[in-house]
């Protein structure tokens, strides 16, 4: 009796190339084409099974694949972004903040995908929340002219501070914000220029640590136009609060205060009368930079009529 052969696995590699290691170049080729072509497609022009395929883009961190379109998943967005081994504070940060994410089943796996087009029109307005230093150029497809700026934006300010400002405080950090406190003659810009932390960072960690003393503060100087002009374009660019305060000659918190009081120019005033609570205070990215300036113009040029005349009811 004929013993019956086995039947080939069209999908089987070239038994030559089992065991061998990746190559550079093969590993430049799956992560290019990585939810650009279909998975048996990079296996046969590889010359590897698909089981290898997905071993090493689980190596190699490209997250859940998907086939050509517009949309990539949320995982592949944040390691362009931010690189792999990004913890899941970044993701959830983003989502809290709306960034268009919904969810994609293929088969019994379910997980995050992004439309690229809703994502850079989202970016626009959250420009403050993004790092565009380690984003390659086109890197999400074609970008909008304002991509470039930023990415120039934030690869200068991580050259400058030559630190993540989210590392943790070291106790000598904390021993030397004691002693600049206590000396009484530093402004929280000095404090976090020295111990290359933001403004906001610093207050933080005098609360942290129950310090009751403060930065001493700056005289206060009145805003130009050219000053708000200059802070509404910076914030349209994706500069953070650290740099407009450099280029505006102020500290972080104050250009952050003015900010919040364009948008809110009624607060202060309800607030002095005791009728705050009867505000709505928006937030940071409620109100555009484009929509302060509406609202400046017609503050400026508004003309109020009087109200006509009581007409009096004769018997």
């Amino acid at each position: 009796m004929a013993r019956r052969g086995r039947k080939s696995n069209p999908a089987r590699a070239d038994p030559g190339r089992r065991n061998k290691s990746w190559s550079e170049a093969e590993d430049a080729y799956l992560q290019d084409k990585w939810g650009v072509v279909s998975i048996q497609g990079i296996a046969k022009a590889l010359g590897r099974t698909e089981n290898a395929v997905l071993n090493r883009k689980n190596r190699l961190g490209l997250g859940a694949h998907l086939d050509a379109g517009a949309e990539i998943t949320y995982h592949q967005l944040i390691v362009e972004l931010y690189g792999a081994g990004q913890g899941s504070y970044t993701e959830s940060r983003l989502i809290r903040n709306g960034i268009p994410v919904k969810w994609h089943k293929v088969n019994r796996c379910k997980f995050r995908v992004i439309d690229l087009e809703e994502f850079w029109k989202w970016a626009e307005e959250h420009k403050d929340l993004l790092d565009f230093s380690r984003l390659q150029p086109y890197a999400l497809g074609p970008e909008p002219e304002w991509a470039k700026l930023k990415r120039k934006i934030d690869i200068d300010k991580k050259r400058k501070t030559k630190k993540n400002h989210n590392d943790p405080w070291t106790a000598s950090e904390d021993a030397k914000l004691r002693r600049m406190i206590e000396k009484g003659t530093h402004t929280y810009t000095d404090i976090a220029s020295e111990l290359r932390k933001t403004e906001g960072a610093v207050k933080r960690r005098l609360l942290d640590l129950n310090i009751t003393g403060r930065p001493i503060r700056r005289p206060n100087k009145a805003w130009t136009q050219d000053e708000v002009d200059k802070l509404l374009r910076m914030k349209e660019q994706g500069y953070d609060w650290m740099h407009m305060g450099q280029e505006l000659g102020r500290s972080a918190l104050a250009v952050r205060g003015k900010y919040e009081r364009l948008q809110n120019p009624e607060y202060m005033k309800r607030y002095n009368r005791g009728k705050a609570s009867s505000y709505k205070y928006v937030g940071l990215r409620d109100v555009t930079p484009d929509q302060i300036r509406e609202n400046l113009t017609l503050a400026d040029g508004s003309e109020f009529q009087d109200a006509p005349p009581i007409k009096t009811i004769t018997s």
